[in-house]
């Protein structure tokens, strides 16, 4: 074993969160009471939301010991969801728009979120309703929840397609990011959802469009990745932080390692060390911002670095190739120390 690999293990194992259980279970104890607080606010919610999903970076295991963050999907299963009929725009790639038309079977779809002359779910008017549900929970109760010696104060925000409870407590804080995610079925598997996600547009459009999704068919691609890579994705954020690239999210990264395991076949990634498959991320990163284009593991056209600009795309380009070209000497220099590799994640 490399002075390097030794290191990265180390280094690894410091900056991840520890796993701590009381934590997990005041999340849960939160998750559960804003949700059953919604259940009680809006009985059509109640009927369609019973069932939530952890997603990123905790359901991956590879959160750091300053991640206070965790990630949720709520399952709408509208009641008539095998009948919504995917409507594929070749202009907006991994996006669909949803044809209720033949599964409207209630007012709350028929005369409130798809009341427009297609039968399309109304983005818009599905993130605004589910706001009101939120608010109304978060303004009709006591908003305090107890967990264990810990007592949480709870807070809310809307941006975007998440919905934030802050939790608050006079030890620790954390935040639960609630993500909507609509029901639907694709081919071989179960655990397909379309997120209410903007992608602009001709005309009005832009007010239909949903992301397809599939984050427990991903969820199960990492983990058969072995616990080599899930070191390596602690140290790919790290290293993200280190140097100030916040714009990065570890969604990119999780993508670049499921295009590695599929080219390379998870077998072999189980077998990688922590060096190995840690420059192999590094190094594919780079090329996806060299070539500007990391393609989305559920369509290969469409770019996740879209949102980034021309300028932003030659910095982090440049601070990864940097990164790389560092550190790809490291596993040959016998006489590397432990604080040389350390400033890099540090």
């Amino acid at each position: 074993m490399s002075n390097f690999e030794y290191y990265l293990q180390d280094i690894a194992a410091d900056i991840s969160s520890p796993n701590d259980s009381d934590n997990f279970d005041d999340f849960m104890e939160v998750k559960n009471y804003v949700l059953q607080k919604m259940r009680k606010e809006d009985s059509y919610f109640d009927e369609i939301c019973q069932n939530d999903i952890l997603f990123g970076s905790a359901a991956h295991n590879i959160r750091l010991h300053n991640d206070d963050e965790y990630d949720v999907l709520m399952e709408l299963r509208f009641p008539a969801h095998k009948r919504i009929i995917q409507v594929e725009n070749k202009n907006r790639p991994g996006f669909v728009f949803l044809d209720f038309s033949e599964a409207s079977y209630d007012d709350k779809v028929t005369y409130e979120l798809a009341n427009n002359q297609k039968s399309y779910l109304n983005r818009s008017l599905l993130k605004k309703w589910l706001h009101n549900i939120f608010k109304a929970a978060m303004s009709n109760y006591y908003n305090v929840v107890y967990s264990g010696f810990e007592q949480y104060e709870l807070s809310y925000s809307w941006r975007g397609i998440t919905y934030t409870i802050y939790a608050e407590s006079e030890s620790r804080s954390f935040s639960i990011d609630f993500v909507p995610a609509v029901k639907i079925e694709r081919p071989n598997s179960k655990t397909w959802y379309a997120i209410p996600k903007e992608k602009s547009g001709p005309g009005n459009t832009a007010n239909f469009t949903y992301m397809i999704s599939n984050s427990q068919a991903e969820l199960q691609h990492v983990k058969n990745c072995g616990c080599a890579m899930q070191d390596a994705l602690r140290l790919m954020q790290a290293l993200r932080s280190s140097r100030g690239l916040q714009k990065l999210r570890c969604y990119h990264m999780v993508t670049v390692a499921i295009w590695m395991a599929r080219r390379l076949g998870h077998k072999t990634v189980q077998n990688m060390s922590v060096t190995q498959t840690f420059l192999s991320l590094l190094s594919d990163l780079c090329d996806a911002f060299i070539e500007r284009h990391l393609s989305y593991v559920w369509d290969s056209d469409m770019n996740l670095l879209s949102n980034f600009n021309s300028g932003e795309l030659s910095h982090y380009s440049n601070e990864l190739c940097s990164a790389f070209n560092t550190l790809k000497s490291y596993p040959y220099q016998s006489t590397l120390s432990y604080r040389r590799c350390q400033q890099h994640f540090i």
